[in-house]
């Protein structure tokens, strides 16, 4: 037996007699769509009714009010966030917040891809842009970029689609062999480290969505019209700042705190005391930070950066973040330590002493860092780290 939960109609704005193609508020249609709504309702008052509708908002702001669900297509303005194209505000990918488009409810069902448009990371390989070593159109600098927009869909209120096998990086255009062709089918794409990375990444992103109640708090705001990119959210809970790189350089940016005191990292789980609401927070192209008031259990992330093969430690080091120095846990034997950017490129690699319980990293720019230290008898280990201006 199956279990009907609701349903979900295509190409809604095409159920009118009204000449035209559909763009405009319709009466009509909107009496038509709430007549087959009250029929469902009438037997089953729990189950969904979601509309692909993409027309006027004055309509589909009605729609919602009455208790239906609409897709809400933002490919456009993710895929030049990814690509790292900001001008004209053309990243701005802020109407993926039903607040933003003046409803009331959460019914907004927003989604980066679907199956009338193309793919992210294909767009990411043919158009990406890029500066110096750091470009886009570099597989896994384009994989990083797909978890990075996942940190700014999943966390904002709201039910979210996601489309075949967009959580691995699927970078197949829609128009191969022809636009309504089958496209293949990579399941083997979970075996590769930086494909499961980002599954992995999503994953996490989206139990933070469905267990913490600040996710579906109705207060929040998104800056991202520019290049740096913020959401801000905040709930009885806790508070949570969202901050991201999506241009191809360094960037600083505010991360806006609502409070002082502790501020916790989710994804590594480091600390960040914070006195100044305004202070800059240097970010790499392509990075990404969730800060929370609540300290919570960071994810599992597995899965290989490029050119691992051996499961890593946490590495013990303090402070983080850092200006000149960093203190390590004493080893008994050498090691040596790497340092690398967020898209997995090595900076250096430096000899550490045994016994050794620090390291000077100050000609590092500022900056978010993957470290990685290995030494004889034991597993590697790892930690991300920030470098801060003085």
């Amino acid at each position: 037996s199956f279990q009907v939960d609701g349903f979900r109609f295509d190409f809604t704005k095409g159920f009118t007699n009204t000449a035209g193609e559909g763009w405009n508020y319709d009466p009509s249609r909107i009496a038509n769509l709430k007549r087959m709504a009250d029929t469902i309702w009438s037997v089953n008052s729990e189950a969904y009714v979601i509309l692909e509708h993409l027309t006027a908002n004055t309509e589909e702001s009605v729609l919602s009010e009455y208790g239906m669900m609409l897709w809400g297509n933002m490919n456009s303005a993710y895929s030049e966030a990814t690509m790292g194209y900001h001008d004209s505000n053309k990243s701005d990918f802020s109407d993926i917040s039903y607040l933003n488009r003046g409803w009331d409810d959460p019914h907004l069902v927003g989604y980066m891809e679907s199956h009338d448009e193309e793919r992210l990371m294909f767009k990411n390989l043919e158009y990406g842009a890029s500066s110096g070593s750091y470009n886009i159109q570099e597989r896994n600098t384009a994989l990083e970029r797909m978890s990075l927009a996942g940190a700014f869909f999943f966390t904002v209120p709201g039910p979210k689609m996601i489309w075949q096998f967009g959580e691995l990086g699927y970078d197949y255009s829609i128009n191969y062999d022809c636009r309504v062709c089958n496209k293949p089918i990579r399941w083997d794409y979970y075996e590769t480290g930086l494909r499961r990375r980002v599954y992995q990444f999503w994953s996490a992103l989206i139990d933070l969505k469905k267990n913490e109640p600040a996710f579906n708090s109705d207060d929040f705001v998104l800056s991202v019209t520019g290049a740096t990119k913020r959401i801000e959210l905040n709930h009885e809970s806790m508070d949570v700042r969202i901050i991201g790189n999506f241009d191809v350089t360094q960037q600083s940016m505010e991360a806006s705190f609502s409070q002082t005191g502790w501020w916790y990292d989710y994804f590594s789980g480091d600390s960040l005391e914070v006195s100044d609401l305004q202070m800059l927070l240097p970010l790499e192209p392509g990075a990404f930070n969730i800060y929370t008031t609540a300290r919570l259990t960071p994810p599992s992330i597995t899965a290989s950066l490029p050119g691992q093969k051996q499961e890593y430690t946490d590495m013990h080091l303090y402070p983080n973040p850092f200006v000149d120095v960093v203190y390590l846990e004493p080893w008994e034997s050498e090691s040596q330590l790497s340092v690398y950017s967020l898209a997995g490129m090595e900076i250096f690699t430096r000899h550490v002493e045994a016994f050794a319980d620090r390291i000077d990293l100050s000609e590092l720019p500022d900056g978010i860092y993957i470290l990685t230290r290995r030494g004889a008898d034991r597993n590697p280990a790892y930690a991300k780290i920030a470098k801060l201006y003085r």
